[in-house]
C-alpha cells in the first residue's frame, strides 16, 4: 500500500488518509489529481482550531461572504439586489405576509427566474408541492371541505 508523510504531523500514513485534490488550470476541466500535503486528521484539526478561534467580526465576515457567494452562484443576485427585495417586501413573506427571520429566495426550478422572498415554512411547503398548481388547488379544496 502506498504511504505518504504528513507535512504537519510528520507521521507516515496510507494515502487513503489524505484528501485527493485536483490541480486545475483555467480552461482545464479535469486537471491533475494529487494528494493533499496534510492528512485528513491534521486538516480537520487545523480547520476546527481556526473556526473556534475566530472573532465575532471574522465570523460575521465569513457568513456574509458565504451568503454573497450563495446568492450569486445559485440565483445570480448581488447582496444589494437581495437587500432591495427585502426592503420592497417590507421584510414580509409574499405568501403568508409574516415577518421573515431568514428570507428565502423563491425561484422557478425550470427557468431559474427569481420570483420573490418567502419565509422558510412557505418556501418549504411550496417546494414540497413541486410548484404544481393542481396540487395546490386540491389542497385548498380539501381544507375547505373540512373547515
Amino acid at each position: 500500500m502506498d504511504t505518504k508523510v504528513c507535512s504537519r504531523c510528520s507521521i507516515e500514513k496510507p494515502v487513503n488518509e489524505y484528501y485527493v485534490k485536483r490541480n486545475r488550470v483555467k480552461g482545464d476541466k479535469k486537471g491533475k489529481l494529487y494528494y493533499a500535503s496534510y492528512c485528513k486528521r491534521c486538516h480537520s484539526d487545523l480547520h476546527m482550531k481556526k473556526y473556534h478561534n475566530e472573532t465575532a467580526e471574522e465570523k460575521t465576515r465569513r457568513q456574509k461572504l458565504a451568503k454573497k457567494s450563495h446568492l450569486s452562484r445559485k440565483y445570480g443576485l448581488t447582496i444589494e439586489q437581495f437587500s432591495v427585495m427585502i426592503t420592497e417586501q417590507e421584510n414580509k413573506c409574499k405568501i403568508c405576509e409574516c415577518e421573515m427571520k431568514s428570507p428565502q429566495v423563491d425561484h422557478n426550478h425550470t427557468t431559474g427566474e427569481v420570483r420573490a422572498l418567502l419565509c422558510k415554512p412557505c418556501n418549504m411547503a411550496f417546494g414540497m408541492l413541486k410548484e404544481n398548481p393542481k396540487t395546490l388547488r386540491n389542497m385548498l379544496s380539501y381544507i375547505n371541505d373540512y373547515i
